[in-house]
């Protein structure tokens, strides 16, 4: 018997988190997911899944994903 798969898959998850409204940096992706390629996440969400994800670099360098309002 075939096991069935329980746990969601990490772009499920990101979708999930980003459609809440809140913005995601890499660091909260793999302390809350897991995700160590958030960048790879974030462009599968965009190109398959159609979203319109904005990208703001703060002034370290680092980004911020988030939904954009429309």
């Amino acid at each position: 018997m075939a096991k069935t798969r329980k746990r969601k898959s990490q772009i499920v998850k990101v979708m999930n988190f980003l459609n809440t409204g809140k913005n995601l940096t890499a660091r909260s992706a793999i302390s809350r997911f897991g995700v160590y390629r958030l960048a790879a996440v974030i462009h599968v969400l965009r190109t398959r899944f159609d979203m319109d994800i904005t990208t703001s670099i703060n002034k370290k360098g680092f980004a911020t994903y988030s939904l954009t309002t429309k």
